[in-house]
């Protein structure tokens, strides 16, 4: 339960409040009334300031920022320790529209969440819909334009790029390029990570797969064509592909990110399991996901410290050993506070040529052709 629950302000009655967040309690308290408005740390007064009201508040909503994927449950225990702030992370769903749908439904209510882990054009999104709060982290200068919004509302805060991986030990030759995994060798092995409809990682796979087959950054067709022709072969099985189910022998085969299938080889080491990971050689993509705060969030001082603590040198180190590339990963390493030894696990090929990117306007043009044609081509 929260520890300060909202207090009517002069923008919204103390009895259209109640009815919303479902209880009668006195409300919001004047320290988190402040940060829900504040736009910085400086806005707010201070580091010292934001961490006190955190702490009064003393709890983190979040949703589907699973242990294993991009070392969040070392950043989550870090933030814990470091606050003494309790963390309520529901791994119910990690899908970027379930945590938009989340923040929807939960308006006003304690349950809701704090903070937003999701792809790219969810946040954009969100954002239009004023579901997200303004809020400039105190290291948001280090992140590239094309990396964050132009208002405040979300920051790229990890990436990867589309990746193979595969249990060299279920199967005889592991594929390296998208051409590859059509091969009738590789029937009922080859899984994707979710719906590419409602789902980050999934919808890259698709754009990976036409980049792979002749399309490009404006064209996801020839993705969504190769996916269908993959399922007929039967070589993509309709399981969504995870570390347990490599461990089982259900999907020897997956296209996902590569920090994730790294983790995963970590993870299985001690299970049979021997996880080969490549960057396909005939075209992948890269992806940042953005980290954001409910305009509505429960916790408003949290929700901005956990932002600060995310984007910090601490926090972005954190992420790298989870095998993701920080937001901030440039200026960490010209400044020397990068985790050196971290950045020497992360795959060659995906540090050394970086994968192309689409840019927002393209992400938005492709799940529109992804929407109307995925469920046609994929029966």
């Amino acid at each position: 339960m929260l520890k300060h629950t909202r207090k009517a302000t002069a923008a919204l009655a103390l009895g259209a409040l109640a009815a919303l967040s479902g209880c009668g309690d006195s409300g919001e308290s004047e320290e988190s009334a402040n940060w829900r408005s504040a736009t910085s740390v400086e806005d707010g007064g201070g580091m010292d300031a934001l961490i006190e009201a955190a702490q009064a508040e003393g709890s983190l909503n979040v949703m589907g920022l699973y242990p294993d994927w991009a070392n969040y449950g070392g950043l989550l225990d870090a933030f814990a320790e470091k606050y003494d702030i309790e963390i309520n992370n529901d791994t119910s769903t990690g899908a970027s529209q379930d945590l938009i749908n989340a923040v929807k439904n939960r308006q006003g209510q304690e349950s809701s969440l704090d903070y937003l882990d999701t792809g790219e054009s969810f946040a954009v999104d969100a954002a239009e819909e004023g579901l997200l709060a303004e809020y400039y982290p105190e290291t948001a200068d280090d992140l590239p334009e094309k990396m964050k919004s132009s208002d405040g509302t979300w920051y790229n805060h990890l990436g990867g790029t589309m990746a193979i991986g595969c249990d060299a030990e279920a199967v005889e030759k592991c594929p390296t390029s998208f051409e590859e995994l059509l091969d009738s060798a590789y029937k009922g092995k080859v899984a994707m990570r979710g719906n590419p409809t409602t789902g980050e990682a999934g919808f890259m796979a698709v754009v990976a797969a036409s980049l792979a087959n002749g399309g490009s950054l404006d064209d996801i067709q020839p993705g969504i064509d190769y996916f269908a022709e993959l399922s007929d072969k039967g070589n993509l099985v309709p399981t969504e592909v995870e570390a347990g189910t490599f461990e089982t022998g259900e999907t020897p085969i997956a296209i996902n990110w590569d920090y994730l299938l790294l983790q995963w080889a970590d993870d299985l080491d001690d299970s049979g399991v021997d996880m080969s990971i490549s960057i396909p050689t005939d075209g992948t993509v890269a992806s940042y996901y953005a980290a954001s705060v409910n305009d509505d969030a429960p916790h408003p001082a949290v929700a901005r410290l956990w932002q600060e603590f995310v984007f910090s040198d601490e926090g972005q180190n954190l992420l790298l050993k989870g095998y993701v590339k920080p937001g901030r990963l440039d200026a960490m390493v010209d400044a020397g506070t990068v985790d050196d030894d971290a950045l020497s696990k992360l795959i060659d090929d995906a540090v050394e040529n970086p994968a192309p990117q689409p840019t927002q306007k393209q992400q938005d043009s492709l799940h529109k052709v992804l929407a109307d044609n995925w469920a046609k081509a994929i029966g």
